[in-house]
C-alpha cells in the first residue's frame, strides 16, 4: 500500500513539474478508482518526450529537399539470381529461422464493421476473415517446411481482447496456440497544438493515440520478443498489414533476396497505377545507396506528377508495406526512429460546460513508421512484385481498395492461376476461390493441381461447361 501512495505522489509530482496540472481539475469529483485510474494513465507517459516532439512540432518539422532525392533502384523480378534468392530462401522457411509479424491493430470501422479489421471475412466464396486466410496460409508453409511456423500479431490496446477471443473462439485455425504471439502496441498522448496540453476525454481518461506502426518494433523489443525470437533462433521476420490477402508472406525469392543482399530491411515495390495514388514512394539520396519511403501525404503534387524522359512517372515505385526484417537489425534501430507530427482538428466533449457540451480544437498526434528504419540501415533493398499477384488491400467500404476491389483482386489472381494450368474459359467463371489450405501461392498451386489435374477440372467442369462459381480446397 505505501509502495502505490509512493508512485501516486510520484506521478502528481511529474504532472505538476510538466505544466499538466490541469489534468487534475476534476480531481475531487472522482472517486478513489477513477483517481487511480488518472495517475495510471499519467505515471505511463514519458513527459519529457511527449515535451521533446511538442518543441519539434514547433521548431524542427522542416520540409523536405526533394532536389536532394531521385528514384531508387530495385532488385527486377526478372534478376538473374533468383535461382539463388529461391535455394536461400527455402532453407531458412525449413530450418526455422523465418517468422512472420502482422500489423493489425486496425478497427473496420470504415468497413461498418464493429470487430477489428482481421476478423472482416473478405475470401470471394466462403467469406473467410482475413485472420483465418493468413493463419491457414502459415499452416500450409508449417506442413510445406516441416517446421512450426511462428506468428507474431500486435494488436491496439483497445482490440487487443476482441482479437484473442476470436482466435479462441475459432480454435486458433488449427495452428498450435503456442506458436502464435500477440502483443499490444503503445500509445501516446494526443496535446493541444496550442501549447501542447494533455487532453481531457472525460473527468478521468484523457486523449490517447497509438504510436504508429513504427511502435511494433519498440514493442518486440520492450516486451522481451526479440530476445524470445533470438532463443529459437529466427533471424527474419516477414511483416504484413493486416488489410492484404493476397500477401505472399513466405515467398522465397523475397527472403533469398533478402539473404543473398546482407539486408536489414527489404522491401516489396510496386509499379504505381497513377501520380496521386497513396502509396510510398521509393527514393535515394542523389550520390549515395541509402534508400527511403517517403510518404505520399508529404509529397508535393508536382513532385508525384513529375515525368522522365519517356514520359513515364519518374517516382513511380511504390511501397507495399511488406518488408523482410533482420531480427540483429530491429534492436538497434527501434529507438531511433524519427517522430512524425499530424495536426488535426478534434472535436472534443467540452466536460465543464454542460450547455455547450462540444468544441473543436487543433491537436497534435505523435507517431513513427516503421519504414522509417530504411535510411537507418547499413543496407536496404527495395524488390519489386507484381500488384495483380499479391497488393490487393482493403482500406474502404466502397470505391478504392474497397471490399469490391479486394475480392476481384483475388478472384482475378485465381483465374490466373487455373490459366496458368491450362484450363480453358476461365474468364466465364463469375466467383472463384482457391483455399491457403490447397495452395496459398502461384508456385504450390501448380505443382499440387498438376498432380491433382482430373480431380481440378472435375471441380472447374460439369458437361464440359465451365461452371460459374468455383470453390478449390
Amino acid at each position: 500500500m505505501i509502495g502505490k501512495k509512493r508512485t501516486e505522489k510520484r506521478s502528481i509530482q511529474r504532472i505538476f513539474k510538466y505544466h499538466q496540472e490541469h489534468i487534475l481539475h476534476f480531481w475531487d469529483e472522482l472517486s478513489e478508482q477513477e483517481q487511480k485510474h488518472l495517475l495510471e494513465i499519467a505515471g505511463a507517459i514519458n513527459f519529457r518526450k511527449i515535451q521533446k516532439y511538442y518543441k519539434i512540432a514547433k521548431t524542427e518539422n522542416k520540409p523536405i529537399n526533394f532536389s536532394l532525392l531521385e528514384p531508387s533502384d530495385y532488385v527486377k523480378q526478372n534478376d538473374e539470381r533468383r535461382e539463388k534468392f529461391y535455394q536461400l530462401g527455402s532453407e531458412a522457411l525449413k530450418s526455422g529461422k523465418v517468422a512472420f509479424l502482422t500489423v493489425a491493430g486496425g478497427q473496420a470501422s470504415r468497413l461498418g464493421f464493429d470487430l477489428p479489421k482481421g476478423c472482416f471475412g473478405i475470401s470471394p466464396i466462403t467469406q473467410k476473415s482475413l485472420f483465418q486466410i493468413f493463419a491457414e496460409k502459415i499452416l500450409f508453409y508449417s506442413n510445406l517446411y516441416n517446421q512450426p511456423l511462428k506468428w507474431f500479431i500486435m494488436t491496439s490496446i483497445d482490440n487487443f481482447k476482441t482479437t484473442v477471443d476470436f482466435f479462441s473462439q475459432n480454435n486458433y485455425f488449427n495452428l498450435d496456440k503456442k506458436n502464435v504471439f500477440f502483443f499490444k502496441q503503445g500509445i501516446n498522448p494526443t496535446v493541444t497544438s496550442e501549447s501542447g496540453d494533455l487532453i481531457l476525454k472525460n473527468k478521468s481518461e484523457l486523449f490517447m493515440n497509438p504510436n504508429g506502426h513504427g511502435g511494433i518494433l519498440g514493442a518486440l523489443t520492450s516486451q522481451g520478443y526479440i530476445s524470445q525470437m533470438e532463443h529459437l533462433g529466427i533471424e527474419y521476420l516477414s511483416y504484413f498489414q493486416v488489410d492484404n490477402p493476397l500477401i505472399n508472406m513466405a515467398d522465397p525469392y523475397f527472403i533469398g533476396c533478402h539473404i543473398d543482399e546482407n539486408s536489414n530491411i527489404s522491401t516489396k515495390v510496386i509499379r504505381k497505377e497513377f501520380a496521386e495514388e497513396k502509396l510510398g514512394i521509393a527514393m535515394q539520396e542523389c550520390k549515395s545507396t541509402k534508400r527511403k519511403i517517403v510518404e505520399y501525404s508529404d509529397i508535393p503534387e508536382k513532385i508525384m506528377k513529375q515525368q522522365d524522359e519517356n514520359g513515364n512517372l519518374l517516382f513511380n515505385m511504390g511501397s507495399t508495406g511488406i518488408h523482410i526484417f533482420s531480427v540483429s537489425f530491429i534492436k538497434k534501430a527501434s529507438s531511433k526512429l524519427p517522430i512524425h507530427i499530424a495536426n488535426k482538428e478534434m472535436t472534443l466533449p467540452n466536460i465543464s460546460n454542460s450547455d455547450n457540451p462540444e468544441k473543436k480544437i487543433s491537436v497534435l498526434k505523435f507517431e513513427t513508421f516503421v519504414f522509417d528504419t530504411i535510411p537507418l540501415a547499413k543496407k536496404a533493398i527495395f524488390f519489386e512484385t507484381s500488384r495483380n499477384e499479391e497488393f490487393f488491400p482493403l482500406k474502404n467500404k466502397t470505391g478504392t481498395d474497397s471490399i469490391e476491389t479486394c475480392i476481384d483482386g483475388q478472384i482475378n489472381l485465381y483465374r490466373s492461376w487455373l490459366k496458368d494450368l491450362g484450363c480453358k474459359d476461365i474468364d466465364k467463371i463469375e466467383r472463384c476461390e482457391i483455399s491457403p489450405l490447397f495452395a496459398p501461392d502461384r508456385a504450390s498451386f501448380l505443382e499440387i493441381a498438376n498432380k491433382k489435374l482430373s480431380g481440378i477440372k472435375e471441380m472447374i467442369y460439369e458437361n464440359n461447361n465451365i461452371k460459374k462459381e468455383i470453390y478449390i480446397h
